[in-house]
């Protein structure tokens, strides 16, 4: 009688010694970083997940941006975004613990997945690009990887939603005026087929080629650059999204004084329903830089996209899609009827779902990804959210604006 305590006693130290170490995902609130640990003998820079997420809303802070009108000042918003967003993060390599001047986050969960975050600067896996999308000469695919990034606003924001790590509460998702988002998108494309991205900024990264699903250390080239700000004077979307090029041609003393505005977009022109632009086509939501020097193809009907993004949408249509559960695709069927595309291109709020009775993730396509890849992986988990959203949804969405 006296032995069986013991041996209870034991069992319980011998799993708070295996608890400690080898912790399960999220138990004690931390977030994995990558997909795969470094490789033997690697010593370059390794990736850390920046998660120590605000536990009270930030102050303001300076919002340079709000000294512009996106609609009459485009060039003058974007660009002030754009020095907002570097300052601090160029000097460090993007290292952002290592920032002085403030603080920006990750999303996680994006570790998830055969695409998923690498080890080196944190990239996960994007639509690629097809023959001829980024340049005429281009006669390969090429594959395209990328990081965001969230300000302090964000961070507090995207820390409610994990605040239990084992149980995501997706009814937190309300990103405050002030929230900034950014992205830095590479290819490996080769600058004979692309040769725009001469003199640019590269990066080592932990990735696959097209060729092949296994990861080795690649080069990446800068290609793509996104923004986005909550911004309460977009009165239809609470939104404002940007998107810059990089242009090895224009002057600039650095690679990234090298990037160029596509455009900058509030809203998703839903009077505008015709397929492709036109002469009798004119967008009021939406400004495209008449001087983006590389070729570009844009969304649809002239909407605003990046090189990355698929042509069919625009940078705003993929965003609002962001949702729990994800019922619809990011982008409208193929061969669906003007009418039905047209859903894709409505004005809805920050906190309204793309689907009735789904639960709106402010926009956050991170948010809605590292929610379903964290749901893929603890099926039985719980996830906080509108009464429908919990239950069985008809399909998930398998074309995302971060993955293939």
């Amino acid at each position: 009688m006296k032995a069986e305590p013991y041996r209870m006693c034991a069992s319980a130290v011998t799993l708070l010694v295996l608890l400690c170490l080898f912790p399960s995902e999220g138990l004690a609130g931390t977030f994995p970083d990558a997909h795969d640990p470094p490789t033997a003998g690697w010593t370059g820079p390794v990736f850390k997940l920046s998660q120590d997420y605000p536990s009270t809303a930030p102050t303001t802070g300076p919002k340079p941006w709000k000294s512009f009108s996106f609609k009459t000042q485009p060039k003058q918003y974007i660009n002030s975004v754009l020095t907002y967003c570097l300052a601090g993060n160029v000097e460090h390599d993007f290292e952002l613990e290592k920032n002085t001047v403030r603080k920006w986050y990750h999303a996680p969960w994006m570790h998830s997945t055969v695409n998923g975050r690498e080890f080196v600067h944190g990239l996960t896996r994007e639509r690629g690009s097809r023959p001829r999308e980024l340049h005429p000469n281009q006669t390969s695919s090429f594959q395209n990887w990328a990081v965001g990034m969230y300000n302090a606003r964000g961070g507090y924001t995207i820390g409610r939603v994990w605040r239990d790590p084992n149980s995501p509460d997706a009814t937190a998702a309300h990103f405050s005026d002030g929230t900034v988002a950014f992205k830095l998108l590479f290819t490996d494309a080769t600058v004979a087929e692309v040769p725009y991205l001469h003199d640019g900024f590269e990066w080592q990264a932990h990735v696959t080629s097209t060729s092949s699903t296994t990861r080795s250390i690649r080069t990446v080239r800068l290609l793509q650059v996104d923004v986005a700000v909550r911004d309460t004077r977009a009165t239809g979307t609470g939104w404002v999204f940007g998107t810059f090029v990089y242009d090895g041609d224009t002057p600039g003393a650095t690679p990234l004084d090298r990037l160029v505005p596509v455009g900058l977009m509030w809203g998703n022109d839903p009077s505008v329903t015709a397929a492709t632009a036109g002469p009798s086509v004119r967008l009021s939501q939406t400004w495209i830089n008449p001087d983006v020097g590389p070729p570009q193809h844009l969304g649809r009907a002239g909407r605003l996209n990046g090189p990355v993004d698929n042509p069919k949408s625009s940078c705003m249509s993929c965003h609002m899609t962001a949702e729990y559960k994800a019922v619809s695709d990011m982008i409208p069927p193929t061969n669906a009827t003007t009418a039905a595309t047209m859903r894709w291109f409505r004005n809805i709020g920050a906190t309204t779902p793309f689907d009735t009775g789904q639960q709106a993730l402010g926009y956050s396509l991170q948010l809605s990804a590292g929610i379903q890849r964290f749901v893929a992986a603890h099926p039985t988990a719980i996830v906080k959210a509108a009464a429908s959203a919990r239950r069985p949804a008809r399909r998930i969405a398998t074309v995302r604006r971060g993955e293939p």
